[in-house]
Formats: C-alpha cells, sequence, structure tokens
C-alpha cells in the first residue's frame, strides 16, 4: 500500500517538473507566434508583448512574451531562439527581450526572398496547354476534346482542345469548334468576352479571314491562332505541310480580324 501511495506521488510529482515552465524558457504566445518566459517588466521595456497562462509553475509576473517584428536599418524579422531561426537566415541582438539567445532573426544581407510564382489567368492556361501540342503535325479537321485525331490538330481543333483541357467545355459539342463559329458567335454564347485587336494580350484567341465579315462572309474567316504576348506572336497550327509552332504575323498580307476573343 506505502509503495503504491510512493508511486503515485513520484509520478505527480514529475508531471508537475515536466509542465512547468523555466524562466527565459521557450513558449507560445499569441497566434502561434514564438516567445519566451520573463517579467512582464522586461517585456515591456523591449517592445514586447506578453499574455498570461502560458508559462505554468512560473511567478505571476512572469509571462510569455513574443515580439513579431523586429528591424534594424533595412533588415526586418521577428524575435525567436537563435536555433530556430533557419537557413539562409541570420540573428541580431539587442532588439528582442529576454536572453541572449531569443534575437532577432532576419534573411542574411544579400539574400533575395523568392518571388512569387504568376498566377495565371484563364487564356494564359489555355495558351500554356495549347503549348503541350508543340511539334505536333497539322492535321484538316483534327481534334477533339480527348486530343488529336488523324494524328494532329487544325487551328481551331486544337485551340478547341485546349479550352476542353483546361475547363472541361466541350466546343467541339457546343458547335463553336469551327473558326467562323467561335469569331462569329454572340458573347452570350461564347460566355466569353471579345475584345478589340488594339487590346490583345498573351492567352487571347487571334482571327483571321479577309474582311471578316460574319454577317456576309463567314466562311471567308478561317484560321485561328492563341496570343503569345500584346504584339505579332502566336502559337498556333497554321496549315497543311506544317507543325504546330510559333508564327509572327507583323508582316503577313492578311491582317487580324477586328476582335479578340478573351478566355
Amino acid at each position: 500500500m506505502r509503495a503504491s501511495l510512493f508511486a503515485s506521488l513520484f509520478l505527480t510529482a514529475v508531471a508537475t517538473v515536466t509542465a512547468a515552465s523555466h524562466k527565459n524558457g521557450p513558449c507560445t504566445g499569441k497566434d502561434g507566434v514564438q516567445g519566451v518566459c520573463i517579467s512582464t517588466k522586461s517585456c515591456t521595456n523591449a517592445g514586447g508583448a506578453y499574455i498570461a497562462n502560458q508559462c505554468p509553475g512560473l511567478p505571476d509576473d512572469i509571462k510569455c512574451c513574443t515580439k513579431p517584428s523586429c528591424q534594424k536599418a533595412a533588415q526586418k524579422g521577428d524575435c525567436r531562439f537563435v536555433d530556430k531561426c533557419g537557413s539562409g537566415k541570420t540573428t541580431l541582438a539587442g532588439l528582442c527581450p529576454g536572453p541572449d539567445s531569443f534575437k532577432c532573426c532576419v534573411p542574411k544581407t544579400g539574400s533575395t526572398p523568392p518571388k512569387p510564382k504568376p498566377t495565371l489567368n484563364l487564356g494564359q492556361k489555355i495558351l500554356k496547354k495549347a503549348q503541350e501540342q508543340k511539334g505536333v503535325p497539322y492535321h484538316w479537321a483534327g481534334g477533339s476534346c480527348k486530343g488529336k485525331t488523324g494524328g494532329g490538330f487544325d487551328c481551331s481543333g486544337l485551340v478547341s482542345w485546349a479550352v476542353c483541357q483546361v475547363t472541361g467545355r466541350d466546343l467541339f459539342k457546343e458547335g463553336l469548334r469551327v473558326t467562323r463559329s467561335m469569331y462569329c458567335a454572340s458573347e452570350k454564347k461564347l460566355k466569353y468576352k471579345k475584345v478589340p485587336f488594339s487590346k490583345r494580350r498573351a492567352g487571347d484567341a487571334v482571327f483571321f479571314g479577309g474582311k471578316c465579315d460574319c454577317k456576309n462572309n463567314p466562311g471567308g474567316i478561317h484560321h485561328v491562332g492563341l496570343m503569345l504576348d500584346d504584339g505579332y506572336n502566336m502559337f498556333n497550327a497554321l496549315k497543311t505541310g506544317t507543325k504546330i509552332r510559333k508564327d509572327n504575323f507583323k508582316n503577313w498580307s492578311e491582317k487580324a480580324c477586328p476582335y479578340v476573343i478573351r478566355f
């Protein structure tokens, strides 16, 4: 009985010691920010902020102190323990509350933070998908939502396939797969905007066909490609005997139609 009681008291004591924090030891502050258990006076004098109940077992005036932002000249960082600063960073003394092991963690001088990846708009995503077919042969009437047919794609087949792959929309079944049908459809049916050619950008669908007259000669509209930029470069399946590629149409005898379709 005595042995059992002794064991119980011993385990309770161990648990109490384990749960207790240490002065100048680590703690978790507001919003999960790394902090240090120090006196409230030291915390506020050093520009920090503290919260209660995060330093158990210590006197009431010892609380979890954090300083999420610290700066020296152009170097900006946050206060944390030196061993938690991480690679590609260094520490600056005298900017944080608490012991010498709790310092301002900043990127090393000369190191450049990684640039965020640019977010692609829908047209750019469709263009990127179409570019996966670079080098595939042109094949008249070629292409479906599933991929090339007859060994390749034609101009509108390539664009419609890319739209299907990116958006899940089947222009083949909607009757918009043919170049003239795509260009001459209303915005309501297209569900995409028609934008003046002068405002073109990468990912827009650009069309060719004489006067691009949907009323009197829609059949004259015969080619479509995807703009690679806001100039004259496009990605397309041009004609029989060629492969899917980049073309520059600046000096073509046939000019682009007045509008592009913006996905």
